[in-house]
């Protein structure tokens, strides 16, 4: 089935949000979705805009990796944010936006999806999406976030990117069926909108909580390496300010800083690598 082209007057018909989606850009192609709302934020751009972009040039993930995804196939978006938090703790954003993801797939579509520490959305250990968060210019008045979201939907699997040292997917593929991009959209941005508006409360307990719910890495033995050593223990879950919390085999808890750590599960009990 050919693509269909996601419009910004569908996408807001019967759209109920305070703050995202007020105001919508649909593009068919750009270099980078987030560079386009770096500069719609330096023309003005009020919070909660939202870009949705058909195809990207030059689109990227968390660390610089590059994100690809076949034009009109799936779900890539901007948003404009400027909630009272300092840069610290920004990643109570990805924390927000992940829950977000999650809920809005599993009430449409009955799929089990999960979060995979830091920031990618999972299928039975596939990845089918991700979330990127990028500060902008601070002042004691104003605090800019970008929120990034790249989702496969209707890819096939011979379109999926290739992920290094992970297989990918798509909804479609999982579901089995073809997906309305405009009625997904819609969804998510309602999803998030309310899970913002959480966060605008402050209450951002009530969001780890349910971030921790559908995090698949909670509970697990893991290797974390940070700047300066490696550490084993059991991934415990995350502080508001979206630490990471270890308990080490002596029954202490560490907390790492998200930028400055890696990762890895370690293979259950009575696994031999070959």
């Amino acid at each position: 089935m050919k693509p269909v082209r996601l419009f910004a007057d569908k996408i807001k018909d019967n759209l109920r949000t305070d703050i995202i989606g007020r105001e919508i850009v649909t593009l068919e192609r750009t270099v980078s979705a987030m560079d386009t709302a770096k500069q719609m934020l330096k023309e003005g751009a009020i919070e909660g805009t939202t870009i949705f972009v058909e195809e990207q040039t030059q689109g990227r993930g968390r660390t610089g990796r590059e994100w690809f995804c076949k034009s009109g196939k799936g779900l890539l978006l901007t948003v404009v944010l400027r909630p009272a938090i300092q840069p610290e703790s920004s990643y109570i954003l990805m924390v927000f936006t992940a829950v977000a993801i999650v809920q809005t797939i599993r009430d449409m579509f009955k799929l089990p999806v999960e979060i995979d520490w830091p920031n990618d959305i999972v299928i039975n250990k596939k990845k089918l999406g991700g979330i990127i968060v990028e500060t902008q210019d601070h002042t004691d008045q104003s605090k800019n976030y970008i929120v990034g979201i790249g989702i496969n939907v209707n890819l096939k699997k011979h379109e999926l990117p290739e992920e290094i040292g992970q297989p990918a997917t798509s909804l479609t593929i999982e579901k089995e069926a073809f997906i309305d991009r405009t009625n997904f959209a819609r969804a998510l941005l309602q999803n998030l909108d309310s899970w913002y508006l959480i966060l605008k409360e402050k209450r951002y307990d009530h969001i780890v909580d349910k971030w921790q719910e559908f995090c698949m890495n909670i509970g697990r033995r893991v290797n974390v390496r940070n700047t300066k050593k490696e550490f084993e223990g059991i991934f415990l879950g995350i502080t508001k300010d979206g630490e990471l919390i270890l308990q080490l085999d002596d029954g202490r808890k560490k907390k790492f800083k998200v930028e400055h750590t890696i990762m890895n599960h370690q293979p259950p009990s009575g696994f031999v690598s070959s």
